[in-house]
């Protein structure tokens, strides 16, 4: 049997939306909006915890998110400065007991079943860094064990964010290929969103 780690889950959800011109997060999902899909999704597959951090929408995210003592909402003031920063706001409010970090934005839904199959790799791998794959091409979510916490607080947009801890050999990394094209699904336009709800229909 796997031993329970404590596992916080952060959702990413500062951008601007200019591209959508709507806020992702409110977007129509599985019978609810996007921001509560995933938030369900990360509980159900393990997370102990889940932090939101916001940005432009924070108002309209707080009003609609979903009310649950797993859930911690956090505004993020420097979103513009980019991803980077609403990553370090959401890992400064992560648990004392967290031993594993998932990371994962708002416009990159992933079912139950996905996120579980790939919290639970990484515990059997005991890896530092976990993260999916499709057709041979990096996806979402990652995973971090705690012992990754002081390199991720020190990212910047100028040494390219966690693809800098990407680069390094000093870590050990745990790829898990299931074969599903959803572990690449990234939101991004209305055209991103149709193809993205007609994959999730055949599930």
């Amino acid at each position: 049997m796997i031993k329970t780690s404590f596992t916080s889950g952060i959702i990413l959800s500062g951008g601007k939306s200019e591209r959508m011109n709507y806020p992702k997060a409110m977007m129509s999902w599985d019978e609810d909006i996007l921001i509560n899909y995933q938030i369900n999704s990360l509980i159900e597959a393990g997370c102990d915890e889940v932090i939101v951090v916001t940005g432009k929408d924070h108002q309209i995210i707080k009003k609609n998110i979903i009310k649950n003592d797993q859930v911690k909402l956090i505004y993020n003031p420097s979103y513009e400065k980019g991803k980077t920063t609403s990553i370090k706001s959401g890992l400064k409010i992560i648990s004392e007991q967290t031993e594993i970090i998932l990371i994962i934005a708002v416009d990159q839904p992933r079912p139950k079943s996905i996120i579980e199959k790939i919290i639970t790799f990484h515990k059997k791998n005991k890896s530092d860094i976990t993260y999916p794959i499709y057709k041979k091409r990096g996806g979402h979510p990652l995973i971090f064990s705690k012992k990754m916490l002081p390199e991720l607080l020190n990212i910047s947009e100028e040494k390219k964010g966690i693809r800098e801890i990407f680069k390094s050999n000093k870590f050990i990394h745990a790829k898990i290929d299931l074969s599903n094209i959803i572990v690449r699904i990234d939101i991004n336009t209305i055209e991103d969103y149709k193809k993205a709800v007609k994959i999730f229909s055949k599930i």
